[in-house]
């Protein structure tokens, strides 16, 4: 008896979100009510009511939605045994992609207008979006600096470092505005962060080895040049 009544319920609940993600991504928030919800759900307000307390506590659970649809479409495979370059330029290129992607940007900016008035659903959009992306990438960064191919620093301050470089402020003003005309090209940009990257990160031994280098070659001009 209990599947029986529960089943029913969490049917009415997955249509409701589904129809809530729509609606507010085409309409807005604001611009969206309950009953409208409702009616694209095909079921009545107090079943509706019987799912959610109000149209905040849906937006909140789309938002837990959308943002798990969007990591799973993400695919970022942190997890890779690639060499270290390479999945730098796959994960950037990914969060590049969905920062850029038409479903965050309208959730981001109807997150962003009703900070003020539901400082919950815009503290569950970070830890759920910006936060969880941020843990996974100081994870893989801490790895491989315990393998050696980074230098050993503090993860977290190197992961934030590398998405500042990815998503940069140009790109996420335009998503901001609903600007993704002015996306610069994905490939050179993600290649030219990862670059930068692994240049001010790379180990120690990395530098000094070069450096090394550097200098016998240098010693060995001067030394031809004097012979001469």
């Amino acid at each position: 008896m209990v599947e029986n009544t529960a089943s029913p319920k969490l049917d009415h609940q997955r249509r409701i979100l589904d129809a809530a993600s729509e609606s507010f991504l085409e309409n807005g928030f604001e611009f969206t009510s309950t009953a409208d919800i409702a009616k694209l759900a095909r079921v009545s307000k107090r079943e509706l009511y019987a799912c959610f307390a109000d149209k905040r506590s849906i937006l909140a659970a789309v938002i837990a939605q959308l943002q798990l649809e969007i990591h799973a479409q993400m695919n970022v495979s942190w997890s890779s045994g690639d060499d270290i370059r390479k999945v730098l330029t796959r994960a950037g290129t990914d969060i590049l992609n969905f920062i850029h992607s038409d479903k965050f940007g309208k959730l981001f900016r109807i997150v962003a207008a009703e900070t003020s008035r539901d400082p919950v659903s815009a503290e569950k959009f970070y830890l759920l979006g910006p936060d969880t992306g941020r843990e996974n990438t100081a994870t893989f960064i801490k790895r491989q600096m315990a393998a050696g191919f980074l230098r050993k620093t503090d993860p977290f301050q190197a992961a934030d470092d590398f998405l500042d470089l990815i998503i940069s402020a140009r790109y996420l003003t335009a998503v901001v505005l609903g600007q993704n005309q002015e996306v610069l090209n994905t490939r050179k940009h993600v290649q030219h962060a990862v670059e930068m990257f692994l240049c001010y990160y790379a180990p120690s031994n990395t530098s000094s080895s070069s450096r090394t280098r550097n200098t016998s070659r240098k010693q060995s001009s001067r030394a031809s040049v004097a012979k001469r």
